[in-house]
């Protein structure tokens, strides 16, 4: 029983002993009792909703449900947090195959939001043995087109998360067969080709009015049809539309378009061969029912489709698969919009799809987060209808657990400043030799050290601070004895130039011990008194690190 379930049961008693009005803060209470690892702020207009509803009931209506849920036996206990996913119940019974689908819109590689539904589709069909199919659902030959070599970028990015694909599909491969089931729509009389100007159809669909065009006989539609497809009929001119409940409450779903012509189609895969192109709805409706889709895992977004690609599977006689909505992800600080990333490349905001900013996988890929750390946020997330924030700080505690270990500690130094130390003694482990000795140490640090009698240079030995400038500073060796409570400074006697893309896009420079130089690419480094970082390139003595987090 969800959050909003729970609720609503405990409005009604609220309601009840109140004498029919129910507190609001009184059931948040509850709910919270009952379940300590609900996320209140996500729940709260689910909760709001269902103390409306009640408040909203006559008493007598009240005190009958308050009686059927006494009866069934009032007093829940408090939720004991299942380990993994919900099981699904009619899949538990063994008689239908679970086949789940990630179906994106090829137009943009895909971020941390889309990842929901690729995640959690893929969970369930290994869950039950069953088939993970991802399909290209690039229908749209003129503004969403697709980006070059889609599936390698997809493949890419879904397996370094974990999901093995079994199905690859392209929309854009299949268009005889939507043009095959738009002919028998109008066939069984459910769709019709409307050549009506389409301010005058809406102000019809206002008034719950269908238009002339619908009227016309099965011959005469399949007809203007057949020049939809020869490009008689142009742009603009002709759309066919399925036939739905002219009456329905939600204007949108009156008689939805199902294709529409395209005069000069540039889809960098099929070309112009084609000039009826199917709606998001006809296209899904179809695909899913073809390829043998069970359940559906999409965004609440999708709910209102449902809808719509319901019309369509009662007049072919088909049953509807199982489905789930769930809210949306958002990454805190990060944007995960496709459309904004895009616009923002165009203008030169950021540098690409990778861009440090940016929430897609391949961008928080190259900046070292593990994949089993994303996955273990979308699957702690799980199956909730409400919107979800990750917050930055979880997502970096998710991912310290995977790369804590493997992670070297690299001394590091930003803004290094050589410091020439005095009257020193040989030490040969760090190949220094006796008299003036040259290290590199941090300019912020010494400058905090400059008026201490005595610092020390970590595991080296004593040094007093004689003068600091704006290239180098100087000091003398006056002892190797630890002192406790003594400054400390980090010291790199050599090494190697790096430089650093922080998280909004800017550059951080320094020296880091030498081997951080035979690290390869992909290698996670711990920078000491910096963080964690991922190494991107390593060229001409400079290694170059993307910065992950603290």
């Amino acid at each position: 029983m969800g959050a909003k379930e729970d609720a609503y049961r405990y409005a009604i008693k609220n309601a009840y002993l109140h004498r029919g009005k129910a507190s609001v803060g009184a059931v948040v209470g509850k709910v919270i009792a009952l379940d300590k690892s609900v996320n209140i702020k996500d729940e709260m207009k689910g909760i709001q909703e269902a103390v409306s509803k009640v408040n909203a009931m006559a008493f007598k209506d009240i005190e009958k449900e308050f009686m059927r849920f006494r009866e069934q036996g009032y007093e829940l206990k408090p939720q004991e947090k299942e380990e993994g996913l919900p099981k699904l119940g009619w899949a538990e019974a063994g008689k239908e195959k679970v086949v789940t689908r990630y179906a994106p819109n090829p137009n943009g590689p895909f971020h941390l939001g889309n990842a929901r539904a690729a995640i959690l589709s893929h969970e369930y069909a290994r869950m039950y043995n069953g088939k993970f199919i991802l399909r290209f659902e690039d229908t749209d030959p003129k503004v969403k087109r697709p980006i070059e070599n889609a599936e390698g970028v997809f493949r890419k990015d879904l397996e370094w998360l974990g999901c093995k694909i079994d199905e690859v599909f392209f929309a854009s491969d299949r268009l005889e067969i939507y043009h095959k089931h738009m002919k028998q729509a109008i066939e069984l009389g459910q769709a019709y080709v409307c050549v009506c100007d389409v301010e005058k159809w809406r102000e019809l669909i206002k008034k719950k009015k269908g238009c002339p065009c619908r009227e016309k006989g099965r011959e005469e539609q399949l007809e203007l049809f057949g020049e939809m497809l020869s490009n008689g009929l142009k742009e603009g001119e002709a759309v066919l539309r399925i036939k739905t409940d002219l009456n329905h409450p939600d204007p949108s779903m009156r008689d939805w378009w199902a294709g529409k012509v395209v005069d000069k189609p540039r889809h960098n895969r099929i070309g112009d061969k084609f000039h009826v192109w199917p709606s998001y709805n006809f296209q899904a409706a179809v695909d899913d029912r073809l390829m043998g889709v069970t359940y559906i895992i999409r965004g609440q977004e999708h709910s209102q489709n449902e809808e719509k690609q319901k019309f369509l599977y009662r007049y072919f006689g088909w049953v509807y698969p199982h489905s789930f909505h769930f809210g949306r992800v958002k990454l805190e600080g990060m944007v995960l919009s496709t459309s904004k990333i895009k616009a923002g490349i165009e203008q030169g905001e950021y540098e690409g799809w990778d861009d440090p900013r940016l929430g897609t996988i391949m961008a928080l890929r190259r900046k070292g987060f593990d994949p089993r750390a994303l996955r273990d946020i979308i699957l702690e997330a799980g199956m909730k209808s409400s919107d979800t924030t990750i917050e930055m700080k979880r997502l970096i505690d998710a991912n310290k657990k995977y790369i804590e270990e493997k992670s070297e500690r690299i001394s590091f130094i930003e803004e290094p400043l050589q410091l020439d130390v005095h009257y020193a003694p040989e030490v040969r482990e760090h190949g220094l030799g006796e008299g003036t000795q040259s290290v590199l140490v941090s300019r912020e640090e010494i400058s905090r050290a400059r008026g201490k009698s005595v610092v020390r240079l970590r595991e080296l030995y004593n040094v007093k601070i004689v003068d600091v400038g704006e290239l180098q500073a100087s000091a003398e060796y006056v002892g190797g004895q630890n002192l406790p409570k003594m400054p400390l400074l980090t010291w790199i006697a050599g090494g190697q130039d790096v430089e650093i893309v922080m998280p909004d896009n800017s550059r951080r420079h320094g020296i880091a011990e030498s081997g951080l130089s035979w690290k390869k690419e992909g290698d996670i480094a711990y920078l000491e008194k910096f963080g964690y970082a991922r190494v991107d390139r390593q060229e001409n003595g400079r290694t170059w690190l993307r910065y992950a987090h603290k």
